[in-house]
């Protein structure tokens, strides 16, 4: 791997840190609603899977700890890290942005969803965190979509 490339993932590590981490709303005990899912979204035609992958799961979960939520930063790792993958994959086969991202804040949605209940022991949590992370990843999916076009553009010139 060049140096320029590690410099890249690390810089996008930091920037995806810092709009988890420091643009949240905090929502009770669930955690706090961010922009993760949006910069996630628009930065997966500039990166490798792998790059994305790292990119995603590393700067979330890092600001899960920053933010005091270590029980969950595993599961953001993970959560993350496979919606990454999941939207890169969609858009690589050509699927319609709306649907990818779509999907991914889907799989965002259930993979909270399943983390409470595991760290509750409550299968009730399961509604509870799926509603109250629903309008991070509805408000995600929309500012991807709009900005989406303008933002592979933007990639093109500079990245």
């Amino acid at each position: 791997m060049s140096t320029r490339k590690l410099v890249r993932i690390a810089l996008f590590v930091a920037i995806m840190f810092i709009v988890t981490a420091f643009i949240a709303i905090p929502i009770g005990s669930f955690g706090y609603i961010n922009l993760s899912d949006f910069l996630i979204m628009i930065l997966a035609p500039s990166f490798d899977l792998l790059s994305l992958v790292l990119i995603s799961a590393l700067g979330t979960s890092l600001s899960d700890l920053f933010l005091g939520f270590s029980s969950y930063a595993l599961f953001t790792f993970l959560i993350k890290g496979l919606e990454a993958f999941l939207i890169y994959q969609l858009l690589k086969r050509h699927f319609k942005p709306l649907l990818a991202f779509s999907l991914g804040a889907f799989w965002m949605l259930v993979g909270y969803g399943l983390s409470d209940i595991i760290l509750t022991f409550n299968f009730k949590m399961f509604a509870a965190s799926f509603m109250a992370n629903f309008p991070q990843a509805f408000v995600c999916v929309i500012l991807a979509v709009l900005l989406y076009k303008p933002f592979k553009k933007l990639e093109a010139r500079y990245f």
